[in-house]
């Protein structure tokens, strides 16, 4: 069954392309981990599909993760282009973006008011 998950990328890409869409592939694990508001690690249910975040809010883990997994690719793209020295000094105001696998929408939000 992991071939189809290879097939639906590519069609996907290909369509993607042929319409003037850029894709970039993110790695997705670790993001259900975390909550997306940055207040740390999930407790989840036993079947793994509800997320229980520190502050008593109480989200679907895949609603979590898809935040997530979009915050990488825009944490990504902004400091890519960047000098290494200017990276540095946004990594030091905002260290959450220094470990990509704990990068969450609040790491976000926080790098765009510092830069």
């Amino acid at each position: 069954m992991l071939w189809y998950k290879y097939k639906i990328q590519n069609l996907t890409t290909h369509k993607a392309h042929l319409n003037g869409i850029r894709v970039s592939r993110v790695l997705a694990r670790g993001t259900s981990q975390y909550a997306y508001d940055g207040s740390g690690e999930l407790d989840r249910n036993s079947k793994k599909d509800i997320a229980t975040f520190k502050s008593g809010k109480i989200y679907h883990t895949d609603l979590n993760a898809s935040y997530n997994i979009g915050v990488r690719y825009f944490i990504r793209e902004y400091l890519k282009p960047l000098s290494e020295m200017v990276r540095v000094q946004l990594e030091a105001k905002v260290p959450l973006i220094v470990d990509r696998s704990r990068q969450t929408l609040a790491s976000l939000i926080r790098l765009s008011k510092v830069a």
